[in-house]
């Protein structure tokens, strides 16, 4: 699992993932005062899925995992989903970059 690290209190960001070597993510954060919550788009290769509610969980892209080699986990503190602007900036939620062995590894230990 790799924090990422380059997440601000900026509602609208971009952030290059490059800590898999070889792959290349491009993550959009979006965040949406009304609703309070943070929207991610995941772009690789040459697919792009957008619209993806961040919600606290062992690996947010799970139902893409035939088409992502990676995860991307959401943990807060107090368990809640990141519902406010500097949630990410000041840690009290993270982010992590999942490669293929820490997906391998959530799978058999929360899905089977």
């Amino acid at each position: 699992m790799l924090y990422i690290n380059k997440i601000t209190n900026d509602p609208l960001q971009q952030v290059i993932l490059t800590g898999i070597p070889g792959i290349q993510i491009t993550l959009n954060l979006r965040f949406m005062p009304r609703i309070q919550q943070w929207i991610m788009g995941v772009s690789y290769g040459s697919v792009s899925i957008q619209g993806i509610t961040v919600t606290c969980g062992q690996n947010i892209l799970r139902q893409w995992a035939n088409i992502f080699p990676f995860g991307i986990s959401c943990i807060r503190t107090d368990g809640l989903d990141p519902y406010q602007v500097g949630d990410f900036a000041n840690q009290t939620a993270n982010l992590y970059l999942l490669n293929a062995a820490d997906v391998a590894q959530i799978e058999a230990e929360w899905f089977t």
